[in-house]
């Protein structure tokens, strides 16, 4: 399964008429993010993959628990900021 299945799977997305206009730039967006703050790990990382849903769970639609997605995100991107196992040159997010 690649991520943006997983992406409208978690997010309850069927069709594809959102991939490429709305999924696909949040799922890009996350990974910059994460790219900024010093994130190197690869999307096939658990939690590197977590952190996307919660992302596109935040800013995708319009969602009661967009703030509560979000505050998950945030955490948890901050959490793996900090810790030595997802800095680094060797397994770059793409």
């Amino acid at each position: 399964m690649t991520l943006l299945e997983e992406v409208k799977l978690r997010i309850r997305v069927k069709n594809s008429k959102f991939d490429e206009g709305e999924i696909q730039p949040l799922i890009d967006a996350c990974k910059q993010d994460m790219k900024r703050v010093g994130i190197t790990k690869t999307e096939t990382d658990p939690l590197v993959k977590q952190a996307i849903i919660f992302y596109c769970k935040a800013n995708f639609g319009f969602s009661e628990d967009s703030e509560r997605y979000q505050a998950a995100y945030d955490a948890l991107r901050d959490s793996m900021a900090l810790s030595g196992d997802y800095g680094g040159e060797t397994d770059a997010v793409p």
